[in-house]
């Protein structure tokens, strides 16, 4: 579905208008776009909520991206932290360049773990990190720098729709676009206690909801499996 087009017959914001008031062609103004959009954008934070949950092996990115959830910047020399980009949810892995201008992996630590020997530690090559706040702490800290030597691959939100917004989609499976809508219809029936619509697009939400978990569970089936052995317990000797 694409956002708010001229032709409403596949649009988040007709079918809105055809969830509460049973007519797409034209919008109705009582319930104004600003509104839709910031409640379709509420959705859609909900959506990407279910989405990593769902799809931990995948890890979900908008489509509509231009590029990959991985930022580098450069290595510099005695710096002790990195700024977290204000789009990174979750930090999945951390790489720096050693001496030698290779990546390593650094492994990730919790602060208040750490001695105060490993928080004081410098020079040589990281081989691990801490976050604190907005930022990102490579310890020891490195006494050389490199270019594009600092990497950070991570998650980020879904891109926001604007009242500007025509043609866009949302970056997910297209078969599950109406969550949006769905959603949003919703969120304007509540606010003005239409209670049947309630409760249909409380059922609606839930249908939605379970089959793109269902879609994006199996979809990671490539995953190895992993099997647990189970001790027996019957009583053997007894």
């Amino acid at each position: 579905m694409q956002f708010n087009p001229t032709d409403k017959s596949n649009s988040i914001v007709g079918d809105i208008d055809f969830l509460l008031f049973g007519d797409s062609s034209t919008l109705n103004t009582a319930y104004s776009l600003a509104d839709r959009v910031r409640n379709v954008n509420i959705a859609y934070d909900e959506v990407v909520a279910e989405l990593y949950k769902a799809d931990p092996n995948y890890k979900w990115d908008d489509t509509t991206n231009s590029d990959y959830p991985i930022a580098k910047t450069d290595l510099v020399a005695n710096k002790d932290n990195y700024l977290l980009l204000d789009s990174a949810l979750v930090i999945h892995r951390v790489r720096v360049k050693d001496q030698n201008g290779k990546f390593v992996t650094l492994t990730s630590k919790v602060r208040s773990e750490l001695t105060d020997s490993e928080l004081n530690a410098t020079g040589g090559t990281p081989d691990k990190y801490f976050k604190f706040g907005g930022g990102v702490f490579p310890l020891p800290v490195p006494d050389y720098g490199s270019d594009n030597g600092f990497e950070i691959e991570f998650q980020r939100s879904g891109n926001h729709f604007t009242v500007d917004s025509v043609s866009t989609s949302p970056g997910f499976n297209s078969q599950f676009h109406q969550a949006l809508s769905v959603k949003a219809a919703k969120r304007y029936a509540l606010a003005n206690n239409m209670s049947d619509k309630v409760t249909m697009l409380t059922q609606m939400e839930t249908d939605i909801s379970d089959k793109m978990l269902e879609h994006y569970q199996l979809r990671s089936l490539d995953e190895k499996p992993k099997f647990k052995l189970m001790k027996d317990v019957s009583g053997h000797g007894l």
